[in-house]
């Protein structure tokens, strides 16, 4: 396995893209929509989506929310996969093995397990990681994810409209 710091910088960056262009398509799909997504300066290699806010909170023992918060975790999940596709490429050598950029999502649904409180929770995230898998997949949407990914590796910022466009096109 090569040393992250020996992958060329626009690769890794390109990795990072199509993580955060996996969080996006997969949450359009659960008609979660983003205000914008962007890599961080000065390399893009760490990115962030920025979904709307919900308008209400979660509750214990509310079915629409469990419902909810398994969503949130299918979301999260999406990154890694979206970014696995991109590092599965055919003839792309660079791969660097067990990847960290998945550890900030896993954090990130520690509330959503809270609130499901199943007795296998890697079993839920398994779940989610397929269902996000399956929506990532379909043609049209491997196509959205790898254009979203390109307009972020190359302007490092991407908002809803944008989003909706490319998506809309895709799916048309």
């Amino acid at each position: 396995m090569p040393i992250l710091d020996d992958i060329p910088p626009e690769i890794r960056r390109a990795a990072c893209a199509f993580h955060e262009a996996g969080h996006i398509v997969v949450g359009w799909e659960h008609r979660r929509y983003i205000t914008h997504a962007w890599l961080r300066p000065p390399y893009g290699f760490s990115g962030e989506t920025c979904f709307e806010p919900y308008t209400r909170g979660f509750q214990i023992g509310s079915p629409v929310d469990r419902q909810r918060a398994e969503v949130e975790i299918t979301i999260l999940s999406a990154g890694y996969c979206g970014e696995m596709i991109y590092w599965n490429a055919e003839g792309l050598k660079w791969y660097p093995g067990a990847i960290s950029s998945h550890e900030d999502d896993l954090r990130q649904m520690t509330p959503y397990l809270a609130l499901l409180q199943v007795p296998d929770e890697a079993a839920l995230r398994a779940r989610c990681s397929t269902a996000a898998t399956a929506i990532l997949y379909r043609p049209a949407m491997l196509a959205a994810q790898a254009r979203i990914a390109r307009r972020l590796s190359d302007q490092r910022r991407i908002d809803r409209d944008e989003v909706d466009d490319i998506i809309g096109r895709a799916t048309a």
